[in-house]
């Protein structure tokens, strides 16, 4: 089997979302998906990565992920390479389950559950209004979530608090607003409802520190992203000053960021986003990386239908896991009217899925839309080796 042509695609009233369906030679189609920003990576995909793949057996995803990465590595990888990175690898999986006829959690290794526990981050979309009701009215908020069988959420109330000092400094009186949210949760649902608290890296270590010992008495159920994940000896001081967990970080890209966040012990909880840090190939690593480290999985996942799919196949594998990341106001709108079989959230759980691959296509009718955005690269001419990356030689490989 031989990779005929790559083609990128994005649907006007979805805008951050990216997919990629890579076709075959024996009419095998993979499908995977990327986002937000998705013009850099379209640009990434057609002008640098599918040139190292056109021609080549998809089923070599090891080796083409390796290839990809030396080519992009050469002038930086983190951001719109990688992000176009991941989607090509969930199509490389997609391809190799169909051809298998198995599910992608299976050629990982099987399932180690039999379901997934999520979580879910409160955003608004279509009939839900979740984001304004975590500031305008938390308890129910939570009681919504509760009566869907979800028992966990995240918010992110403390961002707004951030604007007016640049998160260099909080006053008491926007603390304790800020920690008026998370009480009112808990007298209305008690311990019934997990509280996770996004940061944004809005706020300064001193602020962070406020922040994490006021909250202490709600036992919540992680603090993420209080503070960039730069700067990795600053998070682990957050993490010694506070009896809460720390979970980091959506914002590392890769293995070799993560390497150093175990390595140096300022993290609790592990948070890798598929569609960011090299899709399902580095997402089986990272995994297998933090488990060394006694340390558990909690994927960020707030993409589209193909990434949610992406996510339950790993999760399905991985013995780390602890918990994944989903937003109902997505999975219960939007998904249906893009993918064939969209993730299903049952009782507060992801069901793994059983259809070859990934497990959804886009749906027939979307692809005979004429105003969905449609790159196709059949022969790029371009980066044929893995040591790809010279500038000062243009796409022929003639100097400048």
């Amino acid at each position: 089997m031989k990779i005929t042509a790559v083609e990128t695609i994005q649907i006007p009233e979805h805008p951050h979302l990216l997919f990629v369906q890579i076709h075959t030679d024996e009419g095998i189609t993979g499908l995977g998906e990327t986002f937000p920003r998705p013009s850099s990576s379209v640009a990434v995909i057609h002008d640098v990565l599918t040139g190292l793949i056109l021609g080549q057996n998809p089923f070599d995803i090891e080796r083409l992920w390796r290839d990809m990465f030396q080519a992009i590595n050469y002038h930086g990888y983190a951001g719109a390479e990688l992000r176009a990175l991941s989607a090509i690898d969930m199509a490389l999986w997609d391809i190799l389950g169909k051809a298998s006829n198995l599910p992608v959690y299976r050629l990982l290794g099987g399932k180690c559950r039999e379901e997934i526990p999520v979580y879910n981050t409160c955003v608004s979309h279509g009939p839900y209004q979740d984001h304004e009701l975590f500031t305008e009215n938390p308890e129910e908020l939570a009681q919504s979530l509760l009566a869907d069988g979800i028992r966990a959420m995240k918010i992110w109330h403390f961002d707004e608090l951030s604007v007016k000092t640049g998160g260099q400094s909080i006053s008491k009186e926007d603390l304790a607003y800020g920690v008026s949210i998370v009480e009112r949760i808990r007298q209305a649902v008690g311990d019934k409802m997990e509280i996770a608290i996004e940061g944004h890296a809005c706020w300064n270590l001193p602020s962070a520190i406020k922040i994490a010992k006021a909250l202490e008495p709600y036992d919540v159920m992680w603090l993420e992203d209080l503070i960039p994940a730069d700067n990795i000896g600053a998070l682990r001081q957050l993490r010694n000053t506070t009896t809460s967990p720390i979970c980091a970080s959506e914002r590392l890209f890769s293995r070799f960021q993560f390497l150093p966040l175990l390595q140096q012990e300022a993290v609790d909880i592990v948070m890798p986003d598929i569609a960011w840090v090299g899709g399902i190939s580095e997402m089986k690593k990272i995994a297998t990386l933090a488990s060394a480290y006694q340390l558990p999985i909690a994927p960020h996942n707030c993409g589209g239908p193909i990434i949610s799919l992406a996510n339950a196949h790993i999760c399905a594998n991985i013995p780390n896991l602890f918990i994944c990341e989903s937003v109902r106001a997505f999975y219960n709108t939007y998904f249906k009217n893009i993918v064939t079989n969209p993730i299903q959230v049952k009782n507060g759980f992801m069901q793994i899925p059983e259809a070859p691959g990934i497990g959804a296509e886009l749906l027939p009718e979307l692809l005979k839309r004429d105003d969905l955005i449609r790159r196709v690269t059949k022969d790029s001419g371009v980066n044929t080796h893995w040591a790809v990356g010279d500038p000062w030689k243009d796409d022929l490989g003639n100097n400048f």
